[in-house]
């Protein structure tokens, strides 16, 4: 028989989890909460931006360029709002001292950016070819 593991050390158990205060977790947790609102803020804004182009005269491709500038612009603040809320919430969570919360912050600055960017381009293509 072997007996090489009963005189073995046993492995050291893992260090105790950080502890926050209530203020930088309740922080932490509204920042990714935030990030669970842009399914919802993107049919808002859906709903918005079609809404208006149709209210400005037609659809959104037969926009002049202040229509669609009209019609895009509340939308895309729609969208972005669980961004920022990510943002400010994840922030504020880095200043109570969890520096975790930058990653609900980077997280919905990508998507709230990428969106803009996204649209813009959209936009700058559709007045330069039509």
């Amino acid at each position: 028989m072997s007996t090489s593991g009963i005189n073995s050390p046993r492995p050291s158990p893992p260090p105790p989890a950080p502890t926050y205060s209530p203020e930088a977790d309740r922080a932490y947790r509204r920042a990714w909460w935030s990030l669970a609102l842009y399914p919802v803020s993107f049919v808002a804004a859906f709903v918005i931006g079609e809404g208006l182009a149709s209210v400005l005269g037609g659809d959104s491709g037969s926009l002049v360029w202040w229509e669609a500038l009209l019609a895009a612009a509340p939308a895309i603040l729609v969208f972005v709002l669980p961004g920022v809320l990510a943002v400010h919430f994840g922030r504020r969570a880095v200043r109570l001292g969890r520096a975790d919360g930058r990653t609900p912050a980077i997280i919905g600055a990508v998507i709230g950016l990428g969106f803009v960017a996204l649209n813009l381009a959209s936009g700058v293509l559709m007045l330069l070819f039509g």
